[in-house]
């Protein structure tokens, strides 16, 4: 992902729809000037700029835009491939004041929420596609706390804050579970979660895999986090209500236009290579490239993995290739017909180690073969 600049923004802004040059071959537009001295920009799905003529372009903003802040300002709003507003609200300056609110695809109300000099304020309300209630969560001066859940069938679980909670969410993003859902399970009191709470994964049939096993104390914090699949502890809870994409927008990220960087799975790749290889005592201030070569089978799995373009140093070029044995799939490419095949995949990305020998990988970028 990279960096949307000013210059981008003043050049696209000034010049209608002047394109940024990506490469030789192709332009990508990802904002152009709209009527009345608005500016019209392109998402997907997760609020990441892409190329308007993009097959993962789902959003379309309408909003404001002071060039010499790099922010949004005014009313806006967000249109879905089908021309319905799917959000609206308010920037001061790049700072979200008023009412925001949200809606489902068939034009009834999502959610709804005031902000408050950028943070929100209240009662955050969600409702089901059918107008129903689903969810109260309430922002005051501490962090936000749910006040009352209905299930699908208008059931209320939660009341007042108390009560058993049991909420689904998607996976956001590609994970190496091959799962697209996890739902989390616990008890509540005073809005906060106590106790044992569990969280499953979960596939398209009902099929539930334990996940995570957590315990929170009386102050409704994380006491104990382990996750069953890498047999590790953590201490930052999984999410417990529906994630909010839209703040994605405004730090102005893009992504190019393949599947890969849609899917989420070259940022999964930046955090596993992170992840696996969080430090060194001995090296510093070392910026660098690499690539390798993995040929793979119409499945996804890896049959052989090459070093292509090599670290500076053979001690980072084995920290690599430990890594990389623990990928266990890449998407497949497909045929025409939208057939997986075996393929040739190179991957790219880069390395980065601080002065106190911290490292982070990232940029990574996949080019297939066929």
């Amino acid at each position: 992902m990279q960096r949307t600049g000013l210059f981008l923004l003043l050049l696209m802004v000034s010049c209608w729809t002047r394109a940024q040059q990506v490469d030789s071959t192709a332009k990508v537009t990802l904002l152009e000037k709209a009527p009345m001295g608005l500016v019209r920009f392109y998402f997907d799905d997760y609020y990441y700029l892409v190329d308007k003529d993009c097959a993962f372009k789902s959003i379309e903003r309408v909003s404001q835009f002071l060039v010499d802040k790099n922010v949004f300002h005014g009313d806006f709003r967000d249109f879905d491939r089908n021309g319905t507003v799917v959000l609206s609200g308010h920037h001061d300056e790049g700072i979200k004041q008023g009412l925001f609110k949200a809606f489902h695809p068939n034009g009834t109300l999502k959610w709804e929420v005031m902000y408050e000099n950028g943070s929100p304020t209240g009662d955050w309300k969600y409702y089901y596609p059918d107008g129903k209630p689903m969810l109260t969560v309430h922002y005051g001066e501490t962090a936000g706390r749910i006040l009352a859940f209905w299930d699908r069938r208008g059931r209320q679980l939660v009341r007042d804050g108390n009560g058993n909670y049991t909420f689904r969410m998607p996976f956001a993003f590609y994970n190496e579970y091959g799962y697209p859902f996890f739902e989390r399970k616990g008890r509540l009191r005073d809005g906060l979660p106590r106790g044992y709470w569990t969280t499953h994964l979960l596939d398209e049939r009902e099929q539930k895999v334990l996940y995570t096993e957590e315990i929170f104390d009386d102050r409704g914090m994380l006491e104990e986090g382990h996750d069953l699949f890498l047999d590790a502890g953590y201490r930052t809870p999984m999410a417990m209500v529906p994630t909010p994409y839209f703040y994605t927008a405004e730090r102005l990220l893009s992504k190019p236009c393949t599947f890969d960087d849609h899917s989420g799975f070259n940022t999964y790749l930046s955090e596993k290579f992170s992840a696996m290889l969080r430090s060194s005592p001995t090296l510093r201030n070392i910026t660098d490239t690499f690539s390798y070569e993995v040929e793979l089978d119409a499945e996804g799995t890896p049959q052989k993995v090459v070093l292509k373009d090599a670290l500076a140093t053979e001690e980072l070029n084995r920290y690599l290739e430990l890594v990389w044995n623990e990928i266990p799939f890449y998407f497949p490419s497909r045929d025409v017909e939208g057939n997986a095949i075996a393929d040739t995949l190179t991957v790219r990305g880069k390395l980065s180690i601080n002065d106190a020998g911290l490292f982070h990988f990232h940029s990574f970028g996949i080019e297939r073969g066929k």
